[in-house]
């Protein structure tokens, strides 16, 4: 293992059991990845790991074709979307699927979080999320049907299934995640308050932010 791998090993371990902290997986749910720097291959988490007991070592490799290269575990069901996306988009480090609960009960009545809080428009760059219909996942078709309807944006919803991010590193991608379920549950609150329609951030503001956020190379 070369040096620094370890520390990303440790990263991507982290990352998954902080999103299990603040009740965006549960268990092993969702599933995480980077790029390696050294080598363009792909580190990934493996399938029906609970993320309380993964170790460094028991990560997976992957190639941009998909073949293992090291770990002792099968590598995460949603691995054929992953890939696509480090082939299709070759800027992107990380990746992060979770299934939190605000978004999947807006996608199930099919709405989708809007620009009620900076966060959201400053990480998806004012362009929010789009969404694939629900359909069997953890095959080569969802994975295409996935970057269809990703194009330019940062995040895509699985409806009654979660979201995938991605971000020019696994920080970036993992920030996307919980401010779109952010989002998501203020929206979601504000509409139950049942006064009056939310109030959104409007469009010259969003355009404000957005230039900040490409000052700072988040979009």
């Amino acid at each position: 293992m070369v040096s620094g791998e370890i520390a990303l090993r440790r990263e991507l371990i982290e990352t998954a059991r902080h999103a299990e902290d603040i009740g965006l997986v549960i268990y092993s749910q969702g599933n995480f990845s980077l790029k390696l720097p050294h080598s363009g291959s792909i580190l990934i988490t493996p399938t029906g790991i609970p993320y309380r007991r993964l170790e460094p070592d028991d990560l997976v490799v992957l190639d941009l074709d998909g073949n293992k290269l090291s770990g002792k575990y099968e590598p995460s069901s949603e691995t054929p979307v992953h890939l696509l996306a480090y082939q299709q988009m070759p800027d992107i480090g990380g990746a992060v699927h979770i299934e939190p609960p605000y978004i999947n009960a807006l996608a199930a009545v099919n709405l989708n979080p809007p620009p009620i809080l900076g966060n959201f428009v400053y990480l998806f760059g004012g362009k929010g999320l789009a969404m694939v219909e629900s359909i069997r996942s953890g095959n080569a078709a969802f994975a295409r049907a996935t970057m269809e309807a990703m194009q330019d944006h940062f995040g895509v919803i699985w409806k009654n299934h979660g979201i995938f991010c991605v971000g020019s590193s696994l920080e970036l991608a993992y920030r996307r995640s919980w401010a779109a379920e952010q989002a998501a549950k203020v929206y979601y609150l504000s509409r139950a308050l049942g006064k009056c329609d939310p109030e959104m951030i409007s469009g010259p503001v969003q355009e404000e932010m957005i230039d900040m956020a490409r000052n700072w190379g988040w979009i």
